[in-house]
């Protein structure tokens, strides 16, 4: 027997599932968000062991847009939201295994050592140099070509090393760093887009951000909202288009559950989407690679670490060949990371540039993470507390020629009306970017729904 249930369907309780459910639910259109595990968030997960905060997934949030800040104000987070400490502001780039603050004005950047002389003379010649005629680029491709090969090695890489734990000779300029890419095509040049760049004061404020209690404060507060519409424990079987609407089967311990949907919004990973939907046309989902990801927490006595961890975190570049990609000083970004007299220290591992490492056994990570920070951090004794959490398939990756997902994406919410993609392979890996998208599809999907009752 089929249901006649709400008239949406969302797979995914995720941030991207829920922030469409939130956005619904404030216009009154009931959802109804289908979510395999037994909880929300998706990739956001808090651990809180004894006075050790540990995010497993994202550790920050950058809010550059007011309807972000309104979003998290609907929520009445903002008593819980905590900035950044002023710290965060110095960013550490590993040089010939010294860690070496990267420069954020022009006296720190003529006296740098992360680039020869040579290369910052270099940098002159950028508002010359023509802008590509091509499509798409590599990230490698556009910084050596517009800034020089040592910009970025120790500019770029380690950073998208740290965004996206990717491979720049793979991910897109166009879909990562857009604004760069905007800029050449705009103005042909980085540099004369810096200087025609919008400087009015006018822009909402930017902000790095966390929760107390951990980042996980966002989705359960979400689910509070939403409360009855969540069904967690729920695994969705099949989705299938059918009387004029869509059919979703799922599975919930031993029942089994039919229900109708007007509209179906699916925030799901791109590879899972070809096991639910029961056509071809999705095969193009399953060829979007995923890199793999290790995360190890690591806790210590501050009288174990040599360097003062006065900054955001270490990245380190791929031509300084170490296995660590970089970490985040954790208990220096917030406050209550960590015991008093301690020091939090998230550490990454893997990603495109070693994947096999992610997901080695979590003492032979920590053997290998912990003689690096001896080395790099002058980090003395073992750690007094370790976490680690595996993510098989971390971030999806932007790479060159992902304009063919979009297109697929959007061929197919044209032929199958009511149907909608969302999530972080859409339009941006951040929290704040699934938030916004979110948005979106909410708006789309209410502008279906009006058009649909029309109809009937």
């Amino acid at each position: 027997m089929t249901n006649k249930k709400s008239p949406v369907a969302i797979l995914g309780a995720g941030i991207s599932g829920l922030t469409t459910a939130h956005v619904l639910a404030q216009q009154n259109v009931p959802v109804t968000v289908y979510e395999k595990r037994d909880e929300v968030g998706g990739a956001i997960h808090s651990t809180q062991k004894d006075d050790w905060l540990v995010e497993e997934g994202p550790n920050t949030l950058m809010v550059r847009t007011q309807k972000v800040w309104d979003f998290l104000a609907e929520l009445e987070l903002d008593e819980r939201i905590r900035e950044a400490n002023e710290a965060a502001q110095k960013r550490f780039i590993i040089k010939n295994g010294t860690a070496v603050v990267l420069p954020n004005s022009l006296g720190s950047f003529l006296s740098t050592p992360l680039f020869s002389a040579g290369a910052k003379l270099r940098l002159l010649k950028e508002p010359f140099i023509k802008a590509s005629a091509k499509e798409d680029e590599s990230i490698a491709d556009f910084i050596e070509r517009r800034l020089g090969k040592q910009p970025l090695d120790y500019g770029v890489n380690p950073f998208v090393s740290g965004i996206f734990a990717g491979d720049p000779k793979q991910l897109s300029i166009k879909h990562t760093f857009s604004k760069l890419w905007e800029m050449e095509q705009k103005h042909g040049s980085l540099v004369k887009g810096m200087f025609k760049k919008d400087r009015s004061n006018t822009s909402p404020r930017k902000a790095l951000i966390s929760f107390d209690g951990g980042n996980q404060v966002l989705p359960k507060a979400l689910a509070t909202e939403l409360s009855g519409a969540i069904q967690t424990s729920t695994t969705v079987t099949s989705v299938t288009s059918k009387d004029g609407g869509w059919q979703v089967k799922a599975k919930t311990g031993t029942e089994n559950i039919t229900n109708q949907h007007d509209c179906v919004v699916s925030t799901i990973p791109a590879y899972a989407t070809t096991g639910i939907f029961e056509n071809t046309i999705f095969d193009e989902f399953a060829k979007l690679p995923y890199a793999p990801l290790s995360v190890l927490a690591l806790g210590y006595k501050k009288e174990q670490v040599s360097h003062p961890l006065d900054g955001f975190g270490m990245l380190v570049p791929e031509v300084e060949a170490y296995n660590l990609l970089g970490c985040l000083f954790s208990s220096t970004l917030f406050e209550r990371r960590a015991p008093e007299g301690h020091h939090l220290i998230t550490c990454f591992i893997g990603g495109a540039r070693n994947p096999s490492l992610a997901s080695k056994p979590k003492q032979k990570l920590r053997s290998i993470v912990t003689s690096e920070l001896d080395e790099l951090l002058g980090i003395a004794g073992d750690p007094l507390f370790c976490h680690h959490k595996f993510w098989d398939k971390a971030i999806p990756q932007y790479e060159v020629g992902y304009d063919r997902f979009i297109s697929q994406m959007e061929k197919i919410e044209r032929q199958q009306q009511g149907l909608y993609f969302d999530g972080n392979y859409r339009n941006g890996v951040s929290v704040p970017d699934c938030i916004s998208t979110g948005m979106k599809t909410a708006e789309k999907v209410s502008s279906f729904l009006r058009d649909h009752n029309k109809k009937t």
